[in-house]
C-alpha cells in the first residue's frame, strides 16, 4: 500500500475562477488522512513526524538518535558507575544521627546550640579572658598598683600566676677581659675584647644581653642563656684609651631590663715619691727620677729611707693642696714641707720636700 502512487489537484486560482492543475504524486501514506475532521488535515506522515519530534524533545543534534545516547553513555562509564556507587551509598531517607560529643562527630543538640548562641565575639573556651579596664586599687602578689590589662583580654590563668607569683628581677655581676677596668697612666692604652655576665635568675627567663658603651651596642647574646656565667663577645675589640666604664643590659621575657657595670677605666697622671739630694732643685728632672705610682687621687702612705736626704712628694696640682702631712707616730708635719709648682710632662704638678734627715723605712702620710 505505502507504494501505490495517487494523483491530487489544487486550486492555483481563485474560487470564482478556478484553475486546477494535477499535484505530485504521493504514496498513500501521504494522502490518508488521520481524521474525517476537515478542521484537522493530518495525514499518517505528520502523525509520525510529530511523535519523532516528541521522543527527540529538542536535543541537540549530537545526541538526537538512540545510537548516539548509547554511544555517550559506553564513552562515559565511569560516571555512570560513580553515579550508581553514590546512589546505592545513599543514607536511608528516615536516617538519624547522634548528638555530637567531644569524642565522636554527631549533629549538634539545641542545648549545646544554645550556649553557642549565648558567647559572645572572640571569647575564648569558657569565656576566660579577663578584661577589666579598671585600674587595680592595690597591689596583689605580681600585679602592681594601677595595673590594667591590654583591652583584648588576659587569659585567667595568666592573671592567677601574675597574683600568685610576683616578679622578680634578675640580679647580675659583669667583668670585662681581658682587663676588667682599673686605674692605668695617661697615654697608655688597655683593650677589652668580651665580658663575662654571672646572672642570677629572677621570676623570668633572659632573652637578651647587651654590652653597652653609653647607647652603643657592643655585642650581644640571645641565645643560650642560663644562670651562672654567660659570655658576650664584642664585635671588633675596644680599645680604651680615656676614662670608661662599659654597662650590661639584661632583658628578661618580660621585657623587663636590669643594667650592671663592668670594671671603671681610670686615666691618671701618677705620683712621684722619694728621697732626694739635701741641695737638688726640684724640677721635672728629680721628679721623674723618683719612684712612680699610678693611682686615683686620694690619701696616700708611703715609707721612706734617706741618709741626709729630703723626702719628695708630688702629684697633679688639679688634685689641690694638701690638708695635712703625718709623720710615722702620726704628728702633724704639715709645717716642715714646702710646696712648689712643677710643669711634668705638660702637666702641672705640686711638690712638696722638707729638710734633710737619715731615716729607715719610716712611714708618711699625706692627706688630701
Amino acid at each position: 500500500m505505502a507504494k501505490e502512487r495517487v494523483f491530487t489537484y489544487r486550486n492555483t486560482g481563485t474560487e470564482s475562477s478556478p484553475v486546477w492543475e494535477k499535484w505530485f504524486q504521493k504514496t498513500v501514506a501521504d494522502a490518508v488522512l488521520m481524521s474525517d475532521s476537515d478542521s484537522e488535515e493530518k495525514t499518517i506522515v505528520d502523525y509520525v513526524d510529530e511523535k519523532i519530534a516528541d521522543l527527540i524533545g529538542g536535543a541537540p543534534g549530537t545526541y538526537d538518535t538512540l545510537k548516539e545516547i548509547a554511544d555517550y553513555i559506553a564513552d562515559h562509564e565511569d560516571v555512570a558507575d560513580a553515579l550508581n556507587t553514590a546512589i546505592t551509598n545513599k543514607a536511608d531517607k528516615n536516617h538519624d544521627h547522634s548528638d555530637a560529643t567531644q569524642s565522636a562527630d554527631g549533629f549538634m543538640s539545641a542545648m549545646d546550640k544554645k550556649k553557642l548562641d549565648g558567647i559572645e565575639a572572640n571569647a575564648t573556651e569558657n569565656d576566660t579572658l579577663y578584661k577589666n579596664q579598671t585600674p587595680s586599687t592595690v597591689t596583689v602578689g605580681g600585679v602592681p598598683k594601677g595595673y590594667v590589662p591590654p583591652s583584648s583580654g588576659v587569659e585567667a590563668i595568666e592573671m592567677i600566676n601574675k597574683m600568685l607569683h610576683a616578679y622578680v628581677a634578675p640580679s647580675a655581676t659583669a667583668t670585662a677581659s681581658p682587663t676588667n677596668g682599673g686605674v692605668f697612666e695617661i697615654g697608655t692604652s688597655k683593650q677589652v675584647t668580651a665580658v663575662t655576665v654571672n646572672i642570677t635568675l629572677g621570676s623570668a627567663a633572659i632573652s637578651k644581653i647587651e654590652v653597652m658603651d653609653g647607647d652603643n651596642v657592643l655585642g650581644t647574646l640571645s641565645s643560650g642563656i642560663q644562670a651562672g656565667a654567660n659570655t658576650v663577645t664584642l664585635d671588633s675589640a675596644l680599645t680604651v684609651t680615656t676614662n670608661k666604664q662599659l654597662k650590661v643590659k639584661i632583658t628578661d621575657a618580660e621585657n623587663k631590663s636590669i643594667t650592671v657595670n663592668t670594671g671603671a677605666f681610670t686615666f691618671v697622671s701618677p705620683y712621684y715619691y722619694g728621697p732626694v739630694a739635701a741641695g737638688a732643685a726640684v724640677n721635672e728632672a728629680l721628679i721623674k727620677a723618683a719612684t712612680k705610682m699610678v693611682q686615683a687621687k686620694g690619701n696616700k702612705s708611703v715609707n721612706y729611707t734617706c741618709n741626709n736626704q729630703r723626702m719628695l712628694y708630688a702629684y697633679p696640682k688639679s688634685y689641690g693642696a694638701l690638708t695635712k702631712i703625718l709623720d710615722a707616730n702620726s704628728f702633724d708635719v704639715t709645717g716642715t714641707f714646702a710646696q712648689s709648682e712643677v710643669s711634668v710632662d705638660g702637666v702641672d704638678y705640686y711638690a712638696y720636700v722638707n729638710d734633710a734627715s737619715t731615716v729607715s723605712n719610716f712611714k708618711m702620710t699625706f692627706n688630701h
